[in-house]
């Protein structure tokens, strides 16, 4: 049986988008597992001991029978380029645990910092972050990522973001990219498009 993850942000005792996270996990359990609801996340993080200082990925990894809870020291790594990698036939469209085939796309970033993924000719994620392009004083976000992240739905939600269908032959259009994901949020820095390769 396949395990599933969620990245959650903790800073100084603080969860962000604990609801999000929530209403994801029940999607997939529905999907995966025929369980509409399988651990509730505010209930488990009460019974464990948190870190109340510093920032933290909390990875809470789980499956139909049972889930544990880790709390990993989180440092922000710098992604100034991107190469663009073709993956027509990736399917990510649950956070399983088991990256492998991400992880093989990522090797083949060369110099590059980090990979941006096309698939049937279409914008979707990096190997472990959504994308925000800047087009005039709008953001827009691939309308079909791979996966729908937690803090690209709530910005979506917040009408910070848009999903729009961006080929990959649009990119050179917009001015810059952001990458997003729980941990980053929307301060996330902005990077030329120049930097896609």
């Amino acid at each position: 049986m396949c395990r599933l993850v969620e990245s959650i942000y903790l800073n100084n005792g603080i969860f962000r988008s604990l609801r999000y996270h929530q209403a994801r996990m029940e999607q997939a359990a529905t999907n995966l597992f025929s369980k509409p609801h399988l651990w509730d996340l505010e209930e488990v993080l009460k019974s464990v001991v948190v870190p109340a200082t510093g920032l933290y990925k909390v990875r809470f990894v789980y499956d139909l029978r049972a889930y544990k809870v880790e709390f990993v020291p989180y440092q922000f790594r710098a992604i100034t380029t991107l190469k663009k990698i073709e993956a027509d036939d990736l399917r990510y469209e649950y956070k399983y645990e088991d990256r492998a085939a991400l992880a093989s796309l990522w090797e083949q970033r060369g110099p590059c910092d980090e990979i941006l993924i096309i698939k049937n000719g279409k914008v979707t994620d990096t190997s472990y972050a959504n994308l925000a392009f800047k087009y005039g004083h709008q953001w827009l976000t691939p309308v079909a990522p791979l996966l729908n992240g937690t803090m690209r739905q709530y910005l979506i939600d917040t009408k910070k973001i848009y999903a729009a269908d961006i080929e990959a032959g649009d990119i050179v259009k917009f001015e810059c990219v952001k990458l997003i994901n729980a941990m980053w949020g929307w301060d996330a820095p902005e990077l030329p498009i120049a930097n896609i390769s």
